[in-house]
């Protein structure tokens, strides 16, 4: 019986440290500045942290606001958010290696200690990406 329960034991308490571990929010919200007229592209928005896809944003027009949140395991993370723009019924990320304006990416490393982060992201037509992380 001692056998069976510390089996149990050493099998459970994996599976509940990962449950249990503490995460934090990161809630990036961004948008465009200083759109060419007639460049209004549907876009979506991508979190990735450490290589993996963790959130995608809903598709919005370039001149409307957007929001994205996603939970991120507290810790040392690179995080990456990458826009996608739909062009000819292909969504392809919003650089100038494709022939956009501007890199409309932003990366980070953040070890993320606290529960709720926010991101305010500008991707600007004529001065590149900025980003704000509170």
């Amino acid at each position: 019986m001692k056998k069976a329960v510390l089996l149990l034991t050493l099998v459970a308490l994996p599976v509940f440290a990962v449950f249990s571990q503490k995460m934090s929010t990161l809630k990036v919200d961004y948008s465009f500045k200083n759109l060419v007229e007639g460049y209004d592209h549907q876009t979506v928005t991508k979190i990735f942290v450490d290589d993996e896809l963790v959130a995608e944003s809903t598709q919005k027009s370039e001149s409307k606001p957007n929001t994205v949140s996603c939970q991120i395991p507290r810790g040392e993370h690179t995080v990456r958010i990458v826009n996608y723009a739909l062009y000819e019924g292909n969504w392809e990320e919003h650089t100038i290696e494709n022939e956009y304006s501007i890199d409309a990416v932003y990366e980070f490393d953040q070890k993320f200690k606290k529960a709720k982060y926010k991101l305010t992201l500008v991707f600007d037509i004529d001065s590149g990406t900025t980003g704000k992380l509170k």
